[in-house]
């Protein structure tokens, strides 16, 4: 048998990548963590974390983090359905990943349903859309918004739906820089915004419809989905954004839409198969917040 207190102090140091963090967290000396780590990895004969910066869990370790969480997620079910046995109180809580798009979008609510309806406290992965899903097989999330249409072993996947990119630039910034129309050589000469050093789709989106490659357009780093539209209403970039991200703007004519491209990209949800009725309760909010809100995804 595993020891409850060991197992939880070492999936919390890999979930927080760090023994600090996860005895802030833990209500315990970072000493007292690291005891209780040491100690299951000598009752298992196999170490669970990498002592590097970052921390990194070893493939026993991901496996364990997994184990963790799945049995949290039992736990508070088994509390829902029993409410006579004694609890310490505390709130159940569900690690999920999703792109920071979606969060700024259909996404937004879903937390807040998750603790008002099922009392969980939600603990989200901020990634990219196409990266997500390798946050199940690490084990650090029970669920994740990804552009992968096929599940990972061990997983279910279903569709959300489709969010859909345009290009928004303030009515200056369109007089000042595309008054000709927008082309190639108009975008190698004024500003684009990217959300980070690799921003596939922004790439995506200037290479499909103007054979722009990266490097040929000069552009702001902004790492926020919300900070895209501010820094387009400000006009100093154009922007390429999900479209329910600029309505409030474009309807006010803060910004306007200088071309009619856009780019469709379809999201899907990925979920343990852990059989739980709590973890179907938390796909089926995700899924109704995602129907609200994105189109369905076509064939």
């Amino acid at each position: 048998m595993l020891d409850y207190k060991f197992l939880q102090a070492s999936a919390e140091v890999i979930r927080h990548g760090s023994f600090e963090k996860a005895a802030r967290e833990l209500g315990l000396t970072q000493s007292a963590v690291s005891q209780r780590v040491k100690l299951l990895e000598e009752r298992l004969g196999q170490p669970l974390i990498i002592r590097a910066k970052p921390i990194a869990a070893t493939m026993a370790g991901q496996r364990l983090l997994q184990h963790y969480q799945s049995v949290r997620l039992l736990e508070q079910e088994l509390l829902d359905e029993m409410p006579d046995i004694q609890s310490d109180g505390g709130y159940g809580q569900v690690a999920l990943a999703v792109n920071a798009d979606s969060l700024a979008t259909w996404f937004v609510d879903v937390p807040k349903h998750l603790f008002d309806e099922l009392g969980l406290l939600v603990h989200l992965a901020v990634g990219d859309e196409s990266l997500n899903h390798m946050a199940l097989q690490d084990g650090t999330v029970l669920g994740a918004v990804s552009l992968r249409s096929t599940p990972i072993q061990g997983c279910k996947v279903r569709p959300l739906g489709v969010m859909r990119y345009v290009m928004v630039v303030s009515p200056e910034f369109k007089d000042r820089y595309f008054a000709n129309g927008v082309t190639a050589d108009a975008l190698r000469a004024c500003p684009a915004v990217n959300f980070s050093e690799h921003d596939e789709l922004q790439n995506q989106y200037l290479k499909q419809y103007f054979g722009l490659n990266p490097g040929e357009f000069p552009a702001h780093t902004i790492p926020s989905s919300q900070g895209f539209v501010t820094v387009a209403e400000q006009g100093i970039a154009y922007a390429v954004v999900e479209q329910h991200q600029a309505e409030d703007a474009l309807r006010a004519g803060r910004l306007i839409k200088p071309c009619d491209f856009e780019i469709n990209r379809p999201l899907y949800w990925h979920h343990k198969t852990i059989q739980s009725k709590l973890l179907d309760q938390v796909n089926e909010i995700v899924l109704t917040q995602a129907r609200r809100f994105l189109p369905k995804i076509t064939l």
